[in-house]
């Protein structure tokens, strides 16, 4: 029996649990975010590398898994929809870092090498020919802790005794698979090998496995939910206030031009506890690829926190799932426009302002036992 299963993907020819034997659990939702975008959000388990053993199954640590698809992948600020164990909950922000490991050893058939501690992305060879247009080539793979592969990281050692040039190796594989365009980027003519955040850098690649010289990869390291629904505040004026709980939100300056406001959190009796000016936000900041989901220094200029409380901008947009950044912005008639067509964003609207306020916020840090059920760890299988 396996003693981790990190890594390692379930016996393709495990037992597989038909959805509507198990509705409750298995079968998956269409649920809003604050926009009314529907998002598929669906719940499952699988159990891996167990065996049986005086009559008992025995599960590895790491080898039962609760899994979790929803709106969270669509990005953090419009209150996307998740589950977690079956309850509701809504997508509020993520801490991303990168991964840097140094200087180690890959090899062919063994287990995959973590990049930071156990359960963080690992890297594992995939793929080795010695004769790919006379140049020594194969690819590495990254993978998640489930066993589901991520990113694949192809890579030409250019010096091999045949001698070719990295443009002669460039143009064969563009005649040899019929291609008229130069090759995806994710092909070079040395070590060195990169995709979006991810990167390899190989010092040597042979039928034995891969010395890296320094390999990075993105990993989330909290995230935070709240289970009770956001309180969406249109129109707030200046010097206007916005109950909640046991506290106050109040707007102390609004620049439509600059895309900023000044906002505070007050206690019962009026008193400011903590202020700042949010923003910017302004049709620039829509346009940037990718910049609302993976800047947490963005997204907490646009956001005021107190304790397990928060107030943002109400940023109005939609974005398709592969995360090119926003395609769709609210207008003010609340209807969706392409982001290329906007003149304006709806947030402002002269001295005023649109508001959402999160409540009872809960921070979860990765890797670490879940403070509800000590016995689980949080994960994510993909960013």
């Amino acid at each position: 029996m396996e003693t981790n299963a990190h890594y390692k993907l379930p016996n393709p020819e495990a037992c597989y649990v038909d959805p509507s034997e198990m509705p409750q659990l298995l079968r998956s939702k269409n649920i809003p975010n604050r926009h009314g975008v529907k998002r598929l959000v669906q719940e499952g388990f699988m159990i891996r590398q167990s065996s049986v053993q005086d009559g008992k199954a025995v599960i590895p640590p790491g080898g039962l898994i609760y899994l979790e698809n929803g709106g969270e992948y669509f990005g953090p600020l419009n209150g996307e929809p998740c589950l977690i164990a079956g309850e509701e909950a809504f997508w509020i922000d993520q801490q991303e870092a990168l991964l840097v490991k140094k200087d180690f050893f890959v090899p062919f058939g063994g287990r995959p090498v973590p990049l930071g501690e156990e359960g963080t992305i690992a890297l594992s060879p995939y793929y080795f020919t010695d004769s790919y247009y006379g140049e020594k080539a194969g690819s590495l793979r990254f993978v998640f802790s489930n066993g589901h592969p991520g990113w694949d990281k192809w890579i030409m050692l250019g010096e091999t005794g045949y001698g070719k040039s990295q443009d002669q190796v460039s143009t064969g594989y563009m005649e040899g698979e019929g291609l008229k365009t130069p090759p995806p980027l994710q092909y070079f003519g040395n070590s060195y090998s990169a995709f979006n955040s991810t990167y390899v850098v190989v010092d040597s690649f042979g039928p034995t496995g891969a010395q890296i010289k320094e390999a990075g990869a993105p990993a989330v390291v909290w995230f935070k939910v709240s289970y009770e629904p956001p309180i969406i505040a249109d129109q707030v004026k200046v010097g206007q206030t916005v109950s909640v709980k046991d506290f106050q939100v109040k707007v102390l300056s609004c620049d439509r031009q600059a895309g900023t406001a000044g906002l505070a959190w007050l206690d019962s009796q009026g008193k400011i506890l903590v202020e700042k000016v949010v923003g910017p936000l302004t049709l620039e900041t829509y346009k940037i690829k990718n910049l609302l989901h993976h800047d947490i220094a963005l997204r907490q200029n646009l956001s005021l926190d107190y304790n397990n409380f928060r107030v943002q901008l109400n940023t109005k947009y939609d974005s398709p799932l592969l995360g090119f950044g926003p395609t769709n912005l609210l207008d003010k008639n609340n209807h969706f426009v392409p982001a290329t067509e906007a003149k304006e964003i709806s947030t402002f609207r002269g001295d005023k302002i649109d508001l959402v306020i999160y409540t009872n916020i809960e921070k979860i840090f990765l890797r670490n036992p879940w403070e509800k059920n000590p016995e689980f760890v949080f994960q994510t299988h993909y960013l």
